[in-house]
């Protein structure tokens, strides 16, 4: 069998395992919510496992997992974060329905900010609001004066940053981003949209770049210019703990093409092999 990418680059089957533990949330699908909650299950059960994450699904939806978890009872709970699409209030009530059933571990919370306001008052005020006893993800908004709720995130230090993707921020947006979390110690995932595996290890050589102090214009040219094999070589010498502390997860609604190249890259070895 000839060698890998990521053995070529010289990164260990340790460091490549740390690197891809549980990184890859799974997006719900609002086609139908009880499907996704029996594939993601049957993800969790499958050879890349060890990448999938839990699955983040819209408060507005629970009722639909509810049904899912009805129609197919298994020992194991579900791992599950929600997302206060309906506000706080409504997403307080969800989370007492859960923690009160034990097919379900509730893992965290997507909150986001509004695009209307200044980002580091609104950022303020969802820290005063919530009050859930899990850890939380707060969505920014890449609007003028964004750095200011990476500021409150950061001083508080109990929650995490959200960056959502869906529509393209674009890859200066991305780098700068991810600068401004690492210069700020503060964890981070992404969510939505398609994220190949070349996107997601260029994200985690982004992570690597800026935890290592490179400036934002090195950590963009890991994002748009690099090929695998450089950013592979950039995680070899990396420390994947470190790496992961800062980003946490990548979500997405299309996570098999995104385990596939995984497992291909050589950082995740499928169970059983």
């Amino acid at each position: 069998m000839s060698p890998t990418p990521a053995a070529l680059a010289g990164v260990s089957p340790g460091t490549g395992a740390a690197l891809v533990d549980g990184l890859v949330d799974e997006l719900a699908g609002a086609d139908d919510i009880v499907g996704s909650v029996h594939a993601h299950r049957a993800r969790r059960r499958g050879p890349h496992a060890a990448a999938v994450g839990p699955l983040v699904v819209p408060v507005s939806w629970l009722e639909g997992v509810l049904d899912a978890l009805d129609a197919d009872p298994r020992s194991e709970p579900l791992d599950l974060v929600l997302v206060a699409d309906s506000g706080l209030v409504e997403a307080a009530e969800a989370r007492a329905v859960l923690l009160d059933d034990d097919r379900v571990a509730l893992l965290g919370l997507h909150v986001a900010l509004p695009l209307d306001g200044h980002p580091a008052d609104s950022a303020r005020l969802v820290l005063d609001t919530l009050d859930f006893a899990l850890p939380a993800w707060v969505a920014v908004p890449l609007v003028p004066g964004w750095e200011g709720a990476l500021d409150v995130l950061g001083e508080d230090g109990a929650e995490r940053a959200l960056l959502l993707t869906g529509h393209d921020p674009g890859d200066r947006a991305l780098a700068e981003f991810v600068v401004g979390c690492a210069r700020r110690g503060l964890a981070f995932s992404v969510a939505g949209g398609t994220w190949t595996a070349s996107r997601v290890i260029a994200l985690l050589a982004a992570a690597a770049a800026a935890l290592d102090a490179r400036d934002t214009g090195h950590v963009l040219s890991l994002i748009e210019d690099a090929d695998d094999a450089q950013r592979l070589a950039v995680l070899a010498d990396a420390d994947a703990i470190a790496v992961r502390r800062l980003l946490v997860s990548v979500g997405t609604d299309h996570v098999v093409p995104a385990l596939e190249g995984l497992e291909s890259l050589g950082l995740l070895e499928p169970d059983g092999v």
